[in-house]
């Protein structure tokens, strides 16, 4: 495919309105179902590239699909940002991703330390003894170098995937890191090499890694998984159905993928070089936010930074479609949408009762269909209403288990029977209720009114804020500009982005919502235009629908300039300004609120 054409059809998919919908689709073609499980673990990723990476924990027993769940899904992502972690050591970890650096943070290259002269190369004692006196000088710098040095294990921008359990001393050497409590930190310990003598190694671990943990059965882990995000992948026969058939699908046909892959991991590979200046962020402009999401426990607070982290993933991913806000030190900020916030919300509340109590969605499930239905029960009676509905039968003791963390949550209260003290009896306490987050989407139209007022007070906060340059990306086809990941751009006349200032007014209204119809174009000249079905202008006299047949009107337009790939308004070319769009239906939108109509013949 022509470099040009497939930079178009990137950029056309990345302007796009549906992106999660696009990735869904495309990974769908691998992995059944499981829409919470592969977006939660998609931004995830994506959150790698942001100040505020996200921890996920998939919970769930074993075989339900969370290592292919996680693998397939990253697969989108550059393979030397993400790193595939078993049950290794704390040295196993140094060994394989540390660098070894001297004091002023330089690399050390150990193949270069200084070998010793030989005499039979010299042809005088001199000779030999002057270069003797220069290896041990060398020598000495070498080994107060090496004295000096420390290992940089640096998980900036890095995907960790825990297919594995961490040794408990690695996951604490890890903890203050991953728990966002400290960017750097430094541990001490000797190691002995194969040959030399024991020494003391200093090790270095820096930045926020996006982390991924596919197995949760140690306890020690347990912490960690209330500063995380919790989905459990689904359990269903509709599932495995869907799932066999997709390997028997595969086998046959082998060679049937689509082009939707590259497109998304161009994106991904676009969308780390905006973010990886460490000056770009994503704001999110409704200081009133926190009133859809609950607070009734502790925990909602940890919670709700989780949802922010999330809102802003999902932003990132729409980075070419939102405006930004540039301040005059050089950092800049995506600015969040309305849409944004109910995608996010929609979103997450699949999320919310895993998150909110850590546990897998397997134990909840048993809690709502089993447990609450009565006031109390003996563990015999609970197993046996399980086991009646259940396709695959649990023993008591995988039953007692359930109650014991649904107590630890405070779903269940655990007594001695009064009939029999040998006995325990288990009480649900949580009634049934819909989430906050499930209500206020349910009302999306009083909670967008909700977030319509908090973006009228952040506006009036910033607008006479000195320093702030409002600023929206614009896309067009001409001097396009794409770096792909799979070939090197060589050709300088590609071009670049485009930047376009907008107003107040009009960034209000890509934030709330109210640009749907507007699209960007560009004219012969250069010059980028907004169009919109409502055009900012004054009144005029209504047009009359026009009807122009372009192939009878050959002799008067000349579409020998149009640029390839692109559209041209023959009206427009008529009055001598030609305009051009990437689709028809720039065009048309175009042609209705400039001309009064959309009607023409290819």
């Amino acid at each position: 495919m022509d470099l040009k054409a497939e930079a178009k059809g990137f950029v056309e998919v990345w302007r796009s309105r549906n992106l999660i919908d696009y990735v869904l689709s495309d990974l769908e073609k691998r992995v059944k179902r499981d829409r919470p499980t592969k977006l939660s673990v998609f931004f995830t990723g994506l959150s790698a590239y942001l100040p505020e990476p996200i921890n996920l924990f998939l919970k769930g027993e074993s075989g339900i699909g969370k290592t292919y769940n996680t693998m397939q899904t990253l697969a989108y992502f550059p393979e030397e940002d993400v790193w595939s972690l078993g049950g290794l050591s704390p040295k196993a970890l140094i060994h394989e991703h540390g660098v070894l650096l001297n004091k002023y943070g330089e690399p050390i290259d150990l193949d270069e330390k200084p070998i010793k002269p030989k005499k039979k190369d010299y042809e005088s004692e001199e000779e030999y003894r002057e270069a003797l006196k220069e290896y041990r000088e060398e020598l000495k710098a070498y080994v107060e170098e090496i004295r000096n040095s420390y290992t940089l294990i640096d998980l900036s921008r890095k995907i960790l995937v825990f297919l594995e359990a961490p040794e408990y001393e690695t996951f604490r050497m890890l903890y203050p890191i991953l728990s966002h409590d400290k960017r750097e930190v430094e541990y001490r310990f000797v190691d002995k090499s194969a040959k030399g003598p024991l020494r003391t190694v200093r090790v270095k671990i820096r930045g926020w890694p996006a982390t991924i943990f596919c197995t949760t059965d140690r306890r020690y882990m347990e912490e960690l998984s209330t500063r995380s995000f919790t989905v459990t992948p689904e359990i269903s026969r509709e599932k495995i159905s869907e799932a066999n058939r997709l390997i028997s699908y595969k086998s046959s046909f082998p060679w049937e993928y689509s082009e939707e892959t590259r497109t998304i991991k161009a994106l991904i590979e676009s969308l780390k070089r905006q973010l990886a200046d460490g000056k770009t962020d994503v704001l999110i402009p409704f200081p009133n936010l926190d009133e859809l999401f609950p607070s009734e426990i502790t925990r909602d607070m940890r919670d709700y930074q989780h949802f922010n982290q999330f809102l802003r993933a999902l932003t990132a991913l729409h980075f070419y479609q939102r405006p930004f806000i540039k301040l005059s030190d050089g950092r800049r900020f995506v600015v969040s949408t309305v849409e944004d916030v109910k995608e996010a919300m929609k979103i997450y509340s699949e999320l919310f009762e895993t998150t909110r109590t850590g546990t897998e969605q397997r134990i909840l499930s048993f809690y709502h269909d089993i447990v609450k239905t009565k006031d109390s029960w003996l563990l015999s009676d609970l197993v046996r209403a399980y086991n009646e509905k259940a396709e695959r039968k649990v023993s008591s003791e995988t039953v007692r288990r359930w109650l014991e963390r649904l107590s630890e949550i405070g779903y269940v209260n655990i007594e001695k029977s009064d009939l029999d003290k040998r006995l325990n009896t288990y009480e649900p306490l949580v009634k049934e209720e819909k989430s906050k987050i499930r209500q206020k989407l349910e009302m999306w139209t009083i909670s967008s009114l909700e977030l319509e007022k908090g973006f009228k007070e952040w506006l009036e906060k910033i607008h006479n804020t000195r320093g702030l340059e409002t600023k929206q990306k614009f896309f067009a086809y001409k001097n396009l500009e794409v770096e792909l990941s799979t070939a090197k751009v060589e050709n300088k006349d590609l071009g670049k982005w485009g930047e376009v200032d907008i107003s107040i007014e009009e960034l209000a209204k890509i934030v709330l919502g109210e640009s749907s119809s507007e699209i960007f174009s560009f004219n012969s000249e250069g010059d980028v235009l907004w169009i919109s079905q409502e055009p900012k202008t004054e009144s005029v006299p209504e047009k009359k629908p026009e009807i122009i047949h372009i192939g009878e009107n050959r002799g008067i337009v000349d579409n020998s300039n149009t640029p390839k790939g692109l559209i041209r308004c023959e009206f427009c070319a008529r009055q001598g300004k030609p305009v051009f769009f990437a689709t028809k239906a720039d065009l048309e939108s175009h042609m209705r609120a400039f001309h009064g109509s959309y009607d023409y013949v290819r």
